[in-house]
């Protein structure tokens, strides 16, 4: 799995400026929230007809306003309403983040105006990140919107993009081994690189963690309904963080980390063996379970819900490794037959 980083630089508004422990919801243990949700997806469905409507009148003379908080969480609820593809399974995954810029007002709100437009701005740049993710059967999986940094009448907007490679409906958590699912040790998994593993079956480590981790860890929305997260976090860590792993037995695994990693590596580090695995699978559970979501200035809220793990392969001139991206959100209960999504393209 791959990570890629843009920055694109939004700033010629001026005509426009001018005028805790989580928080893994297995399917046994979600809430039945349908009346909340239909609450809030009727909130999230009223933002898309007053964008509509500045759209279809852009003479009006009479300006509304948004705070900025309500204007993220908007713009991020109604664009995974629409096009995120989270209740699937994937092979391979694409991380892309870019920064775009929102005028905004003195008193810390957002004409509609203005957010129309960036709104459609924000389309163009994440249709361009998802665009150049070379993957086959291409879905997309997530958006996170976070404020950054504001610099005068202009504020940084933090663009963090998921898309995958799909594989159908996310396979039935409940495994049969949840504590040591990878059983087989005649096996050996290749750290990452998209290489096949010793079978020549077509899933690198990386990519075999994250399904199983997946498959595991996120819930299922019940038949007919599927989930829409609003409110989504992301968390992650970098090539060589090195978290301890607390897992005891597998004696011989090193080092004892949460994710895989080898300094100056042989030929023979490449590859994981069943032990390796499995070792590497509960310290990324510990990783995303416990420690992702206090990580940072902003801890994950008791009422998020881990939705997506992405375990990321990586290498330096003297290392090679995992490093991990987990996403986190308020699920929200919705009839397939009440949502009409569209497909990103």
């Amino acid at each position: 799995m791959k990570r890629f980083n843009s920055i694109i630089a939004i700033i010629g508004l001026a005509i426009i400026a001018t005028a805790v422990t989580v928080v893994s919801c297995k399917k046994e243990q979600v809430p039945d929230t349908r009346n909340q949700s239909k609450t809030t997806l009727v909130q999230i469905l009223d933002f898309k007809r007053q964008l509509e409507e500045v759209g279809l009148n852009p003479n009006e003379k009479t300006v509304s306003y948004m705070s900025i908080p309500d204007a993220v969480w908007n713009i991020e609820a109604l664009f995974n309403y629409t096009y995120a593809y989270p209740g699937y399974s994937y092979g391979q995954t694409v991380c892309s983040d870019t920064t775009l810029y929102m005028p905004v007002c003195t008193n810390d709100s957002v004409s509609l105006a203005d957010l129309y437009v960036f709104n459609g701005q924000m389309y163009d740049a994440v249709l361009m990140l998802y665009q150049a993710a070379l993957l086959d059967n291409k879905q997309f999986i997530i958006l996170d919107v976070e404020a950054g940094e504001r610099n005068g009448n202009l504020l940084a907007i933090e663009i963090h993009t998921l898309q995958g490679s799909m594989k159908g409906d996310q396979p039935d958590p409940d495994q049969p081994h949840p504590w040591r699912p990878f059983m087989d040790d005649d096996i050996l998994w290749f750290y990452g690189e998209d290489h096949v593993n010793s079978n020549g079956f077509p899933a690198d480590a990386a990519d075999t963690l994250t399904g199983m981790l997946n498959a595991n860890l996120v819930s299922i929305a019940p038949e007919g309904y599927e989930y829409v997260y609003i409110g989504v976090m992301n968390k992650f860590t970098v090539l060589g963080e090195n978290h301890s792993n607390p897992t005891s037995g597998y004696p011989n695994v090193s080092p004892r980390y949460c994710e895989f990693f080898k300094e100056n590596p042989t030929a023979q580090d490449y590859w994981l063996n069943s032990d390796q695995m499995n070792y590497y699978y509960l310290g990324e559970r510990h990783l995303v379970l416990n420690i992702l979501p206090n990580s940072g200035t902003l801890p994950v809220p008791t009422d998020h819900c881990l939705f997506r793990v992405v375990v990321n392969d990586g290498k330096n001139d003297t290392s090679i490794g995992h490093f991990t991206t987990a996403f986190y959100g308020i699920p929200l209960l919705a009839s397939q037959d009440s949502i009409h999504k569209e497909i990103f393209q």
